[in-house]
């Protein structure tokens, strides 16, 4: 796990000389009755319509490695329209390399933002890949809002549901900063294999 925490950390750090108005930066880490999660999204904008991204996600549990996930995603995505994008991505999850082509539909606003991606992954073979995110924070009082959020991966092949997650986020959000209640699903082999982390959460926005 050292070599996974020193790469993170030599992301960020090559990252840092960046402009915040090209870079953002969104850790969450999760501590649950069965794991430790530490996920991010980077983002760099290239110019108005090429942007790339990083999604890493490692889940660690606190007594033995045998059931410890990781997920890590580069997409490069080409804005069609203000709400359509094409992505290429590459990387690499349980149980190995893929690369994947997908068109993406997203809406933002002030208080909420959604997107759904639909495309083709190879992965040990063609699987249709499905994922949709959704971030809601209601104005509750004075610099404080709620906050909701939902991020969702299924693939399908022919042998049915390889893969899929489901985390889910339930909290206040105060400034850039946002905590509350977390859950994370995942499902392995046609949910042969299942696993769930519940616990608490910390996320911020740099």
């Amino acid at each position: 796990m050292k070599v996974k925490y020193a790469a993170v950390s030599a992301l960020i750090m090559s990252l840092s000389g960046l402009t915040a108005q090209q870079l953002s930066y969104t850790p969450d880490i999760v501590l649950g009755h069965r794991s430790y999660t530490y996920m991010h999204n980077i983002n760099y904008q290239l110019n108005d319509r090429l942007k790339i991204n990083n999604l890493t996600l490692f889940d660690t549990e606190y007594t033995k490695d045998k059931n410890n996930i990781f997920f890590i995603r580069n997409t490069l995505s080409y804005s069609l329209h203000k709400r359509f994008n094409m992505n290429a991505a590459f990387g690499i999850k349980n149980p190995g390399a893929f690369f994947s082509m997908s068109a993406q539909y997203r809406i933002t606003a002030s208080s909420f933002s959604f997107s759904y991606s639909i495309g083709a992954t190879y992965q040990k073979g063609y699987s249709l890949e499905q994922s949709v995110s959704f971030e809601y924070a209601p104005h509750l009082k004075e610099n404080i809002k709620g906050y909701f959020s939902v991020l969702a991966i299924g693939n399908l092949d022919d042998s049915g549901y390889p893969r899929g997650l489901q985390f889910i986020r339930l909290g206040l959000k105060q400034d850039k900063i946002m905590y509350g209640i977390a859950t994370n699903f995942d499902q392995f082999n046609n949910a042969e294999k299942t696993l769930e982390n519940i616990g608490a959460f910390i996320k911020y926005n740099f």
